[in-house]
């Protein structure tokens, strides 16, 4: 559907209103004017010109401009002239720009064709005059248009709105005393100036043109640069407008030009307050990854996984609904000690010819940090055609010049590359460059000797020792996170540079964190089968209880298929036999299965087996494999997900293998077979009768090889104990809505087959947006889905409540207690105060952790037209967090969602098809 806003949206509105606008004027023009006065003769502004404002209010562009234009001249008589709505604005009438300005001129279009019918004509022309300088004062007051130096000093842009915030909180829950990582900003009123800074020639490397600027630090005593925007409490004089610097590492001449943009008001700038505060975690020498920053001098070493740890902080300002705050947390990066080019040359001795195929796997979709400047990049493909000796093309005073890329980094970083042989590593990148619409492709090339591994690879992550030793240092308790946040703002108050870069902003922070009054939600009770009630606990944890009772609904096992190598025989024998013993006490009957042992455990083996013994009668399928592999593991889930449609389980041997610890995995795995075959486990109460809640998640591929995936899973039941889904495969440049828009009228359908009728209201819980996303998803997908209703039946209006799950937050709380601060109970909800200030928003704590800092998940009420209150939406989105049948407790989001992270990870990794529509009322990729 068109945004009636802007391109073809704006130029379909000025066109009908210009058709309805001729076709109801023509008969009064007929009866009361003469020729002479029609509006089509006419060079002023008219009847016609009430389609849209006069050219001092806007200007119609692009295509809206020329259909307005064929279409002006086509219904001119002869002699007649074009309208002057569409000469070209002068100038001196700077265009502005609207949205949704169509729909406001369409609007006050027809309430003057209303008045025309009562009025004389030339009446009606005088009003419609009226009503559009009315409309177009109205909408030129709340247009920004773009500014040069030209524009009044005193001319003020805002950030940060006037309208009051927005505040919804509950009542329910037992009110508990808690602090936060947020900090109060404190600050005195001051004006702004704003200046566009740039070098000629261009300087690509911005820690050099923070060099370049500094050269001049007399004029900028106070000030806060990002690169390129350079902000300062007072107007620089014109002398120090244009400057001259020297470049420290070719002693060249760079000039420096200073334009002024704009004044401001320092209370209105959330972006000056994050640049002011990246420059002094600079003052306090951390080191600048992404939007955190690191200590490397406080870098913590694992000498025996040639690994380090670097401590740091994430900050961010905003407003929220108690006031301007510093988020503040304590974050950790792993290092590895170890440049890539000392791993291409260990690859090399260990695999010779092959060793490119190898880097490939181990460096495509990796994040490596260049030494020079502490930069990321992630990895696209290595290219062992170029090496440093390669050159690009550089634009230097304004010419193409070709240099390699030894001869760059020595001007530029003063490095001397000493392997001039090595390839090169290759990341890719999409940026939307100043004055254009379209996004630009760019290639960086980088060496491998100036760039150092970061993270953890897949084997790293399941070597257990390892990763025990690096959550020592990672998995920080509550009170050791809030010491670091006591550190971090004595060191601002101690370091004088940054103190005075704050007191010359009439800028101060609080010597504590927010403290505020939490609400802790009931715990819920359980139900499982035989009618077994069991009250909630306060840790929300039940899994002594899931096994001792039988589930809600079983599925009996009665044909089933069991593969296995003859060396794990011993180990299938003990499984089977322990299935058999615990399944009674759980309410499921297993028969004996079918035995399939196999001559080797190569991926083709298993798959050749599985398509042999898989028939139209079998229940389930369970592998038991020798050991770990993801090729493996892809293959058997690729055939029994969309090949071979059947529910099947994957077993490594290793875990059946500790004898004391067989019967409780048996238990899990039994468990788990129930819900693949559509059975359940327990419930909750749900206080709906006819609901339907949906969850959306999306997995992207980390090496950019394959496409993206949208899982969309939805209720069918009361007690939201089955579950329906959907894959999406996103192309780029999809629109993700249409997908989504099939896939809920394939839930309604598949919930109206099954309970004879259709839901009264829906609830999606959509993860994976991020705040940049919020309005799009308000604007324009809501409506979208909203149309989905009417295919299902004209007279069918639900009502809908759309919440954004986010988990990926900075928000920590931390309860009070004698032992200083601890992690919150299960069910914590904070809804006021570090709040967003103008959307509908709560956080809960909806797990319990037992290492660390736990982390709340953050929901924000898109939309809601069901009338729900905030606490009816708070508890229900808790009692969600308690179906999730893969663990015997709460999880940290709402169960549809953590369904769907599952379905598009399984789809994303491993089945790379759609899954088959046998198995989509089932739980299979449990």
């Amino acid at each position: 559907m068109a945004d009636p806003g802007k391109g073809r949206g704006r130029s379909l509105a000025l066109l009908q209103a210009l058709k309805k606008s001729q076709m109801m004027d023509s008969p009064s023009q007929s009866e009361s004017q003469s020729p002479e006065s029609t509006p089509e003769q006419s060079t002023a502004p008219s009847t016609i010109a009430s389609a849209t404002p006069s050219t001092s209010g806007v200007s119609i562009g692009g295509r809206g401009r020329a259909a307005a234009l064929m279409l002006a001249k086509m219904q001119q008589k002869p002699g007649s002239t074009t309208p002057a709505i569409f000469v070209p604005p002068s100038s001196t009438s700077a265009p502005t720009a609207g949205t949704g300005r169509g729909f406001k001129l369409l609007q006050s279009l027809q309430a003057s064709q209303k008045a025309s019918s009562q009025v004389a004509s030339s009446q009606v022309t005088s009003s419609a005059q009226s009503d559009i300088k009315d409309l177009t004062e109205k909408m030129s007051e709340t247009s920004v248009s773009a500014q040069t130096s030209s524009v009044a000093k005193n001319k003020y842009f805002r950030e940060v709105k006037d309208t009051p915030p927005v505040v919804k909180k509950g009542e329910t829950g037992v009110p508990i005393e808690v602090t936060c990582n947020y900090i109060y900003l404190n600050f005195k009123e001051n004006i702004v100036f704003e200046y566009e800074v740039k070098f000629e020639p261009d300087q690509d490397y911005k820690h050099l043109r923070f060099k370049l600027l500094n050269e001049h630090i007399e004029h900028f005593k106070e000030k806060t640069f990002d690169g390129t925007t350079l902000y300062v409490p007072h107007e620089l004089p014109d002398a120090v407008r244009n400057l001259v610097s020297t470049n420290p590492y070719d002693q060249s001449k760079v000039n420096v030009s200073i334009i002024f943009r704009r004044t401001r008001r320092l209370s209105e700038m959330i972006h000056i307050y994050n640049v002011m505060f990246k420059c002094i975690m600079k003052d306090l020498k951390l080191i600048r990854f992404g939007r955190q920053h690191y200590n490397e001098h406080a870098a913590i070493q694992i000498p025996q996984h040639k690994l380090e740890v670097w401590p740091g902080y994430v900050t961010a300002v905003d407003e929220y609904e108690g006031g301007l705050m510093l988020t503040l947390d304590s974050t950790h990066r792993v290092l590895r000690t170890q440049t890539v080019l000392s791993l291409i040359k260990e690859v090399v001795q260990t695999e010779g010819a092959n060793w490119k195929r190898k880097m490939t796997d181990i460096l495509i979709g990796a994040s490596v940090m260049t030494t020079y400047n502490k930069k990321l990049f992630r990895v696209d493909t290595i290219d062992d055609k170029m090496s440093p000796r390669s050159t690009f093309e550089k634009t230097e005073k304004g010419e193409t010049v070709q240099i390699s890329f030894i001869d760059y980094y020595k001007k530029n970083y003063g490095i001397e590359i000493m392997d001039w042989d090595q390839p090169l590593l290759i990341s890719r990148d999409t940026k939307r460059m100043p004055g254009s619409d379209t996004p630009t492709d760019f290639m960086i090339c980088l060496i491998p000797e100036l760039c150092q591994l970061t993270g953890l690879t897949d084997d790293q992550r399941s070597n257990f020792r390892l990763m025990k030793d690096v959550a020592t240092y990672t998995r920080i308790t509550p009170n050791q996170r809030h010491a670091a946040f006591k550190k971090y703002i004595e060191s601002v108050m101690k370091n004088e540079t940054a103190k005075s870069r704050l007191a010359g902003w009439g800028l101060s922070i609080a010597p504590e964190t927010v403290n505020l009054t939490a609400r802790t939600l009931p715990p819920e009770t359980l139900y499982f089968g035989d009618n077994v009630r069991v009250p909630g606990k306060p840790n929300a944890e039940w899994n002594s209880e899931v096994t001792k009772h039988s589930v809600m609904q079983a599925v009996d096992i009665m044909r089933w298929v069991l593969l296995f190598t003859q060396r794990d025989k011993q180990v299938a024998m003990d499984f089977l036999s322990t299935l058999k013993r615990n399944c009674r006490p759980m309410g499921i009957m297993v028969s004996d299965a079918e035995l399939v042992p196999l001559a080797n455990d190569r991926t083709d083996t298993y798959v050749l087996a599985l398509k042999k013994c898989i028939t139209s009668s079998v229940q389930l399928v369970v592998a038991i494999c020798s050991t770990k592999r993801d090729d493996r593991y892809a293959a058997i889930k690729k055939v029994c997900c969309a090949d071979n449609p059947v529910p099947s389980q994957v077993i490594n041997a290793r875990t059946l293998m500790n004898t004391n610890k067989i019967r409780s995995i048996t238990q899990k795995i039994l468990l788990q077979l129930n819900c693949k075959l559509g059975g359940t486990l327990w419930s909750i109460s749900i206080p709906f009768k006819s609901a339907m809640i949906v969850g959306i998640d999306s997995y992207h591929d980390p090496s950019r090889r394959n496409r993206s995936v949208c899982s969309f899973v939805a209720s069918y039941n009361q007690s939201m104990t089955l579950w329906y889904s959907k894959v999406i495969f996103q192309e780029k440049g999809q629109e993700i809505v249409d997908g989504l828009k099939c896939c809920l009228v394939d839930a309604l359908t598949h919930y109206l087959r099954s309970n004879g009728q259709l839901p009264d209201r829906i609830i999606i819980y959509r993860d994976g947006v991020g705040d940049g996303q919020l309005k799009l998803l308000q604007q324009y997908e809501i409506p979208q889905m909203k149309i989905c209703f009417t295919i299902l039946g004209s007279n069918y209006q639900p009502t809908l409540t759309y919440v954004v799950v986010q988990k990926r937050i900075n928000t920590r709380i931390f309860l009070k207690s004698r032992d200083g601060y601890d992690n919150p109970n299960p069910g914590t909800v904070v809804d006021h105060c570090i709040t967003r200030r103008d959307w509908y928003d709560f956080l809960i704590v909806s797990q319990k952790v037992t290492q660390g800092t736990v982390t709340p998940t953050h929901y924000v009420v898109v939309y809601d037209d069901s009338g729900i209150t905030p606490d009816q939406c708070q508890r229900l989105t808790y009692k969600m967090c308690h179906l999730y049948y893969n663990w015997p407790g709460t999880v940290r989001v709402p169960a549809p969602c953590q369904y769907a992270h599952k379905l598009s990870y399984l789809v994303g990794q491993c089945v790379h098809a759609q899954p088959s529509d046998v198995l989509v009322d089932k739980l299979f990729f449990l």
